[in-house]
C-alpha cells in the first residue's frame, strides 16, 4: 500500500509535531525529528514528488531581538555544536539507564512502581529542558522543531524543499469561519480559561507585542510557497517563509486582551447551572515579584490559615 502511494504523491506536506512546551525528550526526538527523518526516507521513493514543505515554528530562531532572516537554522549559543544523531543517542542511553532502574527495582508494589514511572517521565522531560537550554533555546518544542530543520537540511539531497514558520497560530480569520478553531492548544488555553474564569491573574507586560497569526492565513502562506517553489528542483538554498504578523501589523497584548474581553462581555458564558458567568476584569503582573506576592495573599496564605482551622 505503502509503493503504490508514493507513486501517487506530488507533493509531502509535513505538520505533524508534539507541540508541548515541556515534552518527554524522547517523545519529542521521535516525533519532530525521527518523523522528519522517516518522511525524507519516504519522499526519495516518490517519482513524481514535487516538493517537500516542512511547517516549523517562527520560534527556533530563540529569543534574538530585531530583524529575525529567513534562513535555515544553526546553533543558536557560540561555542556550542549541535549534533542530532548525539542528541539520539544520549536520550536513548538516558531512557535504557532509567527503565533498568525500573525493571532492577525489588518492590512489587503499584504505588512505588507507578512512582518510579512518574520519576521516569520527570526525569526525560527535564532532560529536553537542560538540553535546549544548554544550546540556546528556551523550550524542549522549538529545540527540537529546529532540530527537525537540520535533519531536513542534511537529507534532501535534490529534493526541493520550502520551510514555513508560523509564530502563535490563532483561530481563523474568515475560512471556514471567522473565529474557528479545532482544539485547544498554545495561547487557546489562556482564552478557554478566562472565558470559564479560571485564570483571575497573568505574568506580562499589556505594551509588549505578542506575535499570532489565524489558521487560514498561515495556510494560505503555505498554498502560495507551494506555487512558487513547486518546479524548483534542489535550489541550492532552502526557502523559508516566516507567517508572522509582529512586523507589518504588530498587536500588543492589550489589543489581545481588550478584544477578549469586549467578546466575553457581550457573549457570556453560561455555567452548568444555566446561570451567566460574570467577566471580571484580569490583574497583570509586569514582574515575578509582583505576581509571587499576588499569588501569596491571594492563594497560600487563605489555605495555610484553612488548613490550621
Amino acid at each position: 500500500m505503502l509503493k503504490d502511494l508514493a507513486q501517487e504523491i506530488d507533493i509531502i506536506v509535513n505538520i505533524a509535531a508534539t507541540t508541548n512546551f515541556y515534552e518527554r525528550y524522547d517523545v519529542s526526538l521521535d516525533v519532530n525529528v525521527l518523523g522528519v527523518k522517516h518522511l525524507c526516507h519516504f519522499a526519495e521513493q516518490c517519482p513524481r514528488l514535487k516538493m517537500f514543505m516542512q511547517v516549523s515554528t517562527a520560534y527556533v530562531c530563540g529569543d534574538r531581538e530585531g530583524l529575525i532572516l529567513e534562513k535555515p537554522i544553526e546553533s543558536l549559543r557560540e561555542g556550542t555544536y549541535l549534533d542530532v544523531d548525539a542528541e539520539l543517542r544520549l536520550v536513548r542511553e538516558a531512557k535504557k539507564e532509567l527503565t533498568a532502574m525500573i525493571n532492577n527495582s525489588s518492590s512489587d508494589d503499584a504505588h512505588n512502581n507507578n512512582k518510579k514511572k512518574t520519576e521516569e517521565r520527570k526525569a526525560m522531560k527535564e532532560l529536553g529542558f537542560q538540553r535546549a537550554r544548554h544550546f540556546g533555546w528556551s523550550n524542549t518544542y522549538v529545540f527540537t522543531k529546529a532540530m527537525g530543520e537540520m535533519v531536513l537540511g542534511q537529507l534532501r539531497g535534490d529534493m526541493p524543499v520550502v520551510i514555513v514558520r508560523p509564530s502563535i497560530i490563532t483561530s481563523v480569520r474568515a475560512d471556514p469561519l471567522p473565529g474557528w478553531m479545532q482544539g485547544t492548544r498554545t495561547i487557546d488555553t489562556l482564552i478557554i480559561g478566562y472565558a470559564k474564569q479560571n485564570l483571575s491573574c497573568f505574568l506580562g507586560d499589556l505594551s509588549v507585542v505578542v506575535d499570532v497569526i489565524p489558521g487560514d492565513m498561515v495556510v494560505n502562506a503555505m498554498m502560495a510557497a507551494m506555487v512558487e517553489h513547486s518546479e524548483e528542483k534542489g535550489a541550492a538554498a532552502v526557502p523559508v517563509y516566516h507567517a508572522t504578523s509582529s512586523l507589518r501589523n504588530p498587536a500588543t497584548y492589550s489589543v489581545f486582551y481588550e478584544a477578549g474581553l469586549r467578546h466575553f462581555y457581550e457573549n457570556p458564558r453560561v455555567g452548568k447551572n444555566g446561570k451567566i458567568i460574570p467577566t471580571r476584569e484580569m490583574c497583570f503582573f509586569t514582574s515575578i515579584a509582583r505576581f509571587h506576592l499576588y499569588m501569596l495573599l491571594t492563594f497560600k496564605l487563605p489555605l495555610e490559615v484553612r488548613s490550621h482551622n
